[in-house]
């Protein structure tokens, strides 16, 4: 039999409640903290690469317009072949002799871009709906299609969203956060928004 001196008490393995509270605690907003700073950087990641993807499938458009003399457009396309305004998926880049704004037997497809990446996409109206194409004329300047194209990240953080740009001279900007709240503005001064 073993017996316990009585000048060293029992000790006890494990942990208290309130040690176990502090604990889960501490644990929960350390994971809150780590989380939200990863939301941010993959926020950031793909900011950076749907900006990359829309300047080289409007650079690739523009491009060819010029070498190739012919109104070139750039755009999604639905199932038909025909632009859509379905903007996170694949965008088509081709010569449009016929300004048709599809992908015809008279075209020819120069590139495929992959989908933008998680977000969400839009292009500014063009009259009643969202804007389905953008195109170049042969000397480089833009065919009657000039806009915008907005993304958001899938967390719907204002402070990560982009904003392209084309003017009437074909040439694209970003949009930039001139008063330094973190949130960049269109063409208006207004910041940009995501989500509802």
């Amino acid at each position: 039999m073993i017996r316990r001196s009585p000048h060293y008490p029992l000790r006890h393995e494990g942990f208290t409640l309130i040690e176990l509270i502090i604990t889960i605690a501490v644990t929960a907003i350390i994971t809150y903290t780590t989380a939200s700073n990863w939301r941010s950087v993959i926020d950031s990641t793909a900011s950076r690469g749907v900006q990359s993807l829309l300047t080289q499938s409007f650079a690739d458009a523009r491009s060819h317009a010029v070498k190739a003399n012919v109104t070139t457009t750039l755009c999604p396309l639905d199932n038909n072949l025909i632009c859509s305004s379905n903007w996170g998926g694949p965008i088509t880049v081709f010569s449009d002799p016929d300004n048709d704004r599809a992908l015809t037997s008279k075209t020819e497809l120069i590139q495929v871009h992959p989908s933008i990446p998680a977000g969400t996409v839009t292009a500014s109206n063009s009259g009643p709906s969202e804007r389905r194409y953008f195109q170049y004329n042969p000397d480089g300047s833009a065919k009657g299609t000039i806009g915008n194209i907005v993304w958001c990240p899938e967390s719907g953080d204002a402070t990560k969203a982009i904003q392209l740009r084309m003017n009437f001279g074909g040439r694209i900007t970003w949009a930039t956060d001139s008063d330094g709240d973190g949130i960049r503005e269109d063409s208006h001064k207004q910041r940009l928004t995501c989500g509802a």
